[in-house]
């Protein structure tokens, strides 16, 4: 017999996913991403389906209510999601200070580049 409590997975799963298409299509979500946000989507989606085996792994770790395992192991997907695009987000800035020194450089060259074409046309003159 199915248990009603497990809807609201069923439910997160599935805005999770409309979610993620509507993003996707609208170009505001990397494929990359969409690929791991469309599992986990999934996963909490059908989770409620294979609940025995959920009671299973929560009644082997010791979790006392199979759900509460389920936010446990979102939980941990979050954090680890948020580890890679901590990640993402430093090497970024890396690349940007990297491009700003570059421009910084190339703008002194620019500057004295003039300089030594208004000295040469000043003593063409």
């Amino acid at each position: 017999m199915y248990n009603y409590r497990y809807l609201p997975f069923v439910a997160i799963g599935v805005i999770t996913l409309i979610i993620l298409v509507v993003n996707v299509k609208r170009k505001k979500f990397s494929e990359k991403e969409s690929i791991i946000w469309a599992l986990a989507g999934l996963i909490l989606a059908l989770s409620p389906f294979y609940m025995d085996y959920v009671d299973i792994l929560a009644n082997f770790v010791g979790v006392d209510y199979p759900p509460s395992l389920i936010f446990a192991i979102a939980f941990i997907f979050v954090f680890f999601l948020i580890y890679r695009l901590t990640a993402t987000v430093h090497k970024l800035n890396e690349k940007v200070t990297e491009l700003i020194q570059q421009n910084a450089i190339f703008e002194n060259e620019l500057r004295e580049l003039k300089e030594k074409l208004a000295k040469n046309d000043k003593q063409t003159e």
